[in-house]
């Protein structure tokens, strides 16, 4: 990385370093450049943080698999490409209601409609729900009296990240009544307030959480970081399928 003023061979003819002693600088040295390239160096150029990063799920097949690593760029709100609509409140259901099929269009409560399409960015924000990282596709942006959001989705899973579910069936579990129909995952994307609320509502991601948009796919090199977090995790490094 810095050529003939390799700090390397500066600290092993400094120290007449010879033998693993040599070989140990050369690796430390190696990784404290790799590390300086990616958390200085790209974020600075690319202009968000992180940089890049790994997907561990099957949710964007078709545009990603498992180990791709997406590379970011930081954006606005205004520069990201979805369907944009301008509402008097943040109240839109899903069409069709049923977590079984996928949606095709958010019906918001002033009668306005979306067709749910697979056209828009592709963008990294924090979950207002679950505050974890998600790269899925953006499939609206709503403005309203209160502020900008986004509404993503990953374009193999049924419902947006963010939806209204009405549901048909109850039962009381530790005396809250709950929807038998939402699965694990349905009922992660609830909010605390939701608790005891007929359906499932989670929260549009306001500008403010957009981290950047993926500019470009570098296939499965990911694999290596999820290997190595499955081997020092003991067998938690891969929450999926290795392969969609």
């Amino acid at each position: 990385m810095f050529g003939k003023y390799d700090p390397a061979d500066f600290l092993k003819k400094r120290y007449r370093l010879k033998g693993w002693k040599a070989e140990a600088v050369d690796w430390g040295v190696g990784f404290l450049e790799a590390a300086l390239f990616y958390f200085v160096i790209l974020p600075l150029v690319l202009g968000t943080y992180p940089p890049a990063v790994v997907v561990q799920t099957c949710s964007m097949t078709g545009t990603y698999n498992v180990g791709d690593v997406a590379v970011l760029m930081g954006t606005s709100f205004d520069a990201i490409s979805a369907p944009e609509i301008t509402t008097p409140a943040l109240d839109y259901s899903i069409y069709p209601n049923d977590i079984r099929e996928q949606t095709q269009k958010l019906v918001f409560g002033d009668g306005q409609e979306l067709a749910v399409q697979t056209t828009g960015d592709i963008v990294l924000h924090v979950s207002p729900i679950s505050g974890e990282q998600i790269i899925h596709r953006a499939i609206a942006k709503v403005t309203t009296p209160t502020g900008r959001y986004l509404i993503t989705k990953g374009d193999t899973n049924m419902l947006p990240d963010s939806a209204k579910i009405e549901c048909a069936e109850w039962v009381e579990e530790g005396g809250v009544q709950k929807c038998t129909l939402l699965s694990q995952q349905i009922r992660q994307l609830c909010s605390p307030a939701d608790v005891g609320w007929p359906g499932c509502i989670s929260t549009p991601v306001p500008e403010g959480k957009i981290l950047g948009k993926s500019i470009l796919t570098i296939p499965l090199v990911g694999h290596v970081k999820m290997l190595f977090m499955h081997i020092v995790t003991l067998g938690h490094g891969y929450p999926g399928p290795l392969w969609c």
